[in-house]
């Protein structure tokens, strides 16, 4: 039960608070002592990608998350984030964006939607 909910902690913070700009819910998801840290990262705008699936084992979450690609001049965009909870609060977060690391190194983009 206690994954579920984990699941469902962490679908509120890519949902409500990136997409939705719902940053009032930094303090009710987060540990107070990366709360503050989250709050300067947490802008997106609405729609600018898409959760592909949110993956729970115990105390840990993974979400695979996708911005499509809107044109052949933009490339879409593909990565993870892994978060740790405890107590029903996220206390980790890291998150990759592998096309966007690829597209810095000058490297071909090896993952797409």
């Amino acid at each position: 039960m206690q994954t579920n909910q984990n699941k469902l902690i962490v679908r509120r913070y890519f949902e409500e608070v990136l997409l939705d700009g719902r940053a009032d819910l930094i303090d009710e998801l987060f540990a107070p002592e990366i709360s503050d840290l989250v709050r300067r990262f947490a802008f997106f705008e609405a729609g600018s990608f898409i959760v592909s699936a949110v993956i729970a084992e115990g105390c840990t979450v993974m979400v695979h998350w996708h911005k499509p690609s809107l044109s052949d001049v933009q490339p879409s965009q593909n990565g993870f984030a892994v978060c740790h909870l405890e107590d029903s609060k996220i206390v980790g977060l890291e998150m990759i964006d592998f096309n966007g690391i690829l597209r810095q190194i000058g490297a071909e983009e090896i993952f797409s939607n």
